[in-house]
């Protein structure tokens, strides 16, 4: 009898295991575009994918009439909208060519999605600042090589950290389009090299 009941209470569990696992939602993670309205409502979202998804939850107390640059986890809720689950900041990089520094990273990936040069950093950091963006390092010929400008700033090279950050194509002026955009990176295990097109 007890056999029975400890057979019948294990498929109890499975049963209630399958279905919460049937019903979670499937989020989807991108990098997004967040749109904020003259109210501080960050009302839609556009991936690098070029889907616009209106918020079935509109997130409030943004900067007003801005766009945020994010890595967005959503889940589709029918044509043109979604509920947003989770969210986080990325760093635009801008042309740093001026004060340039190179000091190593981690990277995971690099990639070109849409309108832009997105990238998976890993710094070493203590907590401190770090400051970023990109150089122009040379242009010929139809191709154009640009750096991660990277400042460490005296932090210590302590716990590994996960950074997003992106690169729009469009501000990356001495390039045109059509053009070959070589990225170099300088990371801990020695330089590393992506090549896209403007």
């Amino acid at each position: 009898m007890k056999k029975a009941l400890m057979c019948l209470t294990l498929i109890f569990l499975c049963q209630a295991c399958k279905e919460e696992q049937e019903t979670y939602p499937s989020i989807i993670t991108e990098m997004a575009d967040a749109y904020v309205n003259e109210h501080g409502v960050m009302f839609q979202i556009e991936t690098d994918k070029g889907d616009v998804y209106a918020l079935t939850n509109p997130q409030k107390d943004y900067k007003p009439n801005s766009v945020y640059r994010t890595l967005s986890g959503f889940v589709p809720q029918g044509p043109g909208t979604a509920t947003l689950y989770q969210m986080k900041g990325v760093h635009i990089l801008r042309d740093s060519t001026a004060i340039g520094h190179k000091d190593p990273t981690g990277i995971l990936s690099a990639w070109r999605a849409g309108r832009y040069i997105n990238l998976h950093l890993q710094p070493k950091t203590q907590g401190g600042t770090h400051y970023w963006g990109f150089t122009v390092d040379s242009v010929a010929q139809g191709k154009t090589w640009i750096g991660l400008h990277h400042k460490q700033n005296s932090d210590p090279l302590s716990y590994t950290q996960d950074l997003y950050a992106s690169i729009p194509v469009d501000s990356i002026k001495a390039a045109q389009a059509g053009d070959s955009l070589i990225m170099t990176v300088a990371t801990f295990n020695g330089l590393k090299t992506w090549t896209f097109k403007k």
